[in-house]
C-alpha cells in the first residue's frame, strides 16, 4: 500500500513586521526552537495539539438508485486536519481498498480499518504526532468485513465479516493485536451459516454486522443480519480461542428485523440496537449479561413503504445522555433520542441528515460537534451539539469526500 498523495497547507500573508523588532523576534523564535530541539518536541508540538480525523470510505461507487456520482472515486483512508469551526481540511491519502470502518485503540496510538472488499482485509495503523503510517494488513477471513471492535483489555481485534463465499470463512474473526500494534493471524473464526430467510435477498444466510462488549468486558455480543440474532459469547483473554458461545444469553429479533449495530447506556443496565430491516431501536435491560426485550421504537412512521426503512448507526452522546441514530433509505434522517431514568427512550427531535445515505457518525473530542458521513451524496455533514438540552444544529459541510463511509477522531 502506498503512502504518496499529499494536499500542501500553506500559510497566508506574512504579517507585516516591525523592522525595529525583526531582529529580537528571530533571535527569540531561534532560542526556542533550539530549546524544544533539545527537547526532541519542536517536530512534533504543533501535530500533538492539532486534532485529525480519519475518513473511512469505499473505494468504488455504488450502484444505487440514489447515489451521486463523484468526479473522482475515493482512493483509500484520508487523514484531515479539524479547523477550530469545526471544518475539515485534506492533509493526505493513503491508498488502500474500501477501508469502510475505523476503530481506534484506548491510547489513540492505533487504528484498524476494515477492507470491504470481496476478499476481505484489515489495516493496522500507527499515529503518532499527527502522522498516520500503515503497519501491516492481514486477511479478513471472509467477504466485505464492515465493522470490527477491540477487546477492553486491548488484546484482540474482532471483525465482522458480512459476507461468507467459502464454507469456514466470514462471520467473525477473532485477530491478536501485538504490543507494537501489528495485527496477527487469526486465532478464532466463527461462521455464521443460517440465516432467517424472511427478506428475500438479505437474509438467504448469516450476515455478521458487529460486535459490542458488555462495559464489564466479560460478553461480547454478535448482530446477526441475517439470521435475525444477536449472539453471547464469554471473553477469556487467556484461552487460545479466547470466545466461548453463551446460548442461554442469545436474543432472537422479530423475522425481518436485521439488527445492526449496538450501544450500552453508560451505566451498563440497558443496551439499544438498531434494526436494519425494520428501521427500529430495540431496547433491552440488562442483568449479568442478559437482555431482556423492553420496547420497540420506530425510527419512521410504520405505514411507510420498505424504501424508507434501513436504520444504520447508533451511538451515545458523549455526556452518554442520549443516543442518537440514522435511517437511509428515502428517508434520510437523525434522530436524538434523551435516555430516560427507567432506560427508556424518550420521543426523539428528528433533524435531516443533510445528505443521502448517512452511514456512521462521530463527536470529535471536544464533543461540540457531530460529524456524519453521507455516503451516496459524497459528504461529510456538521452539526453543533448542544449537550444541554441535546439539540443539533446544522453548520453544513465539513468537507467534500467521494462515498464516505466512516469517520473517527484522534488527538
Amino acid at each position: 500500500m502506498n503512502i504518496d498523495t499529499y494536499v500542501e497547507i500553506k500559510n497566508g500573508k506574512e504579517n507585516d513586521i516591525n523592522v525595529k523588532y525583526r531582529g529580537l523576534i528571530q533571535k527569540l523564535t531561534a532560542t526556542l526552537s533550539l530549546t524544544l530541539l533539545s527537547f526532541g518536541w519542536c517536530s512534533t508540538v504543533n501535530a500533538a495539539q492539532q486534532q485529525i480525523a480519519l475518513v473511512g470510505t469505499w473505494t468504488s461507487i455504488p450502484n444505487a438508485p440514489l447515489a451521486q456520482k463523484p468526479k473522482q472515486a475515493s482512493e483509500g483512508l484520508y487523514q484531515l486536519q479539524v479547523n477550530k469551526d469545526g471544518t475539515l481540511t485534506p492533509v493526505k491519502v493513503l491508498k488502500m481498498k474500501s477501508p469502510s470502518w475505523i476503530v481506534k485503540s484506548k491510547d489513540g496510538r492505533f487504528a484498524y480499518t476494515t477492507n470491504e472488499e470481496n476478499e476481505g482485509a484489515v489495516t493496522a495503523l500507527s499515529i503518532q504526532n499527527g502522522k498516520v503510517e500503515v503497519l501491516n494488513t492481514v486477511d479478513s477471513h471472509g467477504g466485505h468485513p464492515t465493522h470490527a471492535t477491540i477487546s477492553l483489555d486491548g488484546k484482540f481485534l474482532f471483525v465482522s465479516n458480512y459476507s461468507a463465499f467459502d464454507k469456514g470463512r466470514g462471520g467473525v474473526a477473532v485477530l491478536p493485536i501485538l504490543p507494537n500494534g501489528h495485527l496477527g493471524e487469526k486465532v478464532q473464526n466463527i461462521v455464521f451459516e443460517e440465516g432467517s430467510g424472511h427478506v428475500k435477498g438479505r437474509q438467504e444466510s448469516g450476515h455478521a454486522h458487529s460486535t459490542t462488549f458488555s462495559p464489564d468486558g466479560k460478553y461480547l455480543y454478535a448482530s446477526d443480519l441475517g439470521n435475525d440474532k444477536v449472539y453471547a459469547f464469554r471473553y477469556n483473554p487467556n484461552k487460545a480461542q479466547p470466545l466461548e458461545a453463551d446460548t442461554n444469553r442469545d436474543v432472537s429479533f422479530t423475522h425481518g428485523s436485521g439488527p445492526r449495530h449496538m450501544v450500552f447506556s453508560p451505566n451498563g443496565k440497558h443496551a439499544y440496537v438498531t434494526a436494519e430491516m425494520r428501521s427500529e431501536i430495540v431496547t433491552f435491560n440488562v442483568q449479568d449479561g442478559h437482555l431482556k426485550k423492553v420496547a420497540e421504537l420506530k425510527l419512521i412512521h410504520e405505514d411507510k413503504t420498505p424504501e424508507f426503512k434501513s436504520a444504520s448507526g447508533i451511538i451515545l452522546s458523549p455526556n452518554g445522555k442520549y443516543v442518537i441514530a440514522a435511517n437511509r433509505g428515502a428517508d434520510n434522517k437523525l434522530l436524538v433520542f434523551k435516555i430516560q431514568q427507567n432506560g427508556l427512550l424518550a420521543k426523539p427531535v428528528v433533524y435531516k441528515a443533510n445528505g443521502i445515505e448517512p452511514r456512521a457518525f462521530s463527536f470529535d473530542a471536544s464533543g461540540k460537534y457531530l460529524y456524519v458521513t453521507n455516503v451516496n451524496s459524497n459528504n461529510i455533514s456538521l452539526f453543533r451539539f448542544d449537550a444541554k438540552n441535546g439539540t443539533l444544529k446544522p453548520a453544513g459541510d465539513a468537507a467534500k469526500i467521494s462515498t464516505p463511509t466512516d469517520i473517527k477522531f484522534f488527538n
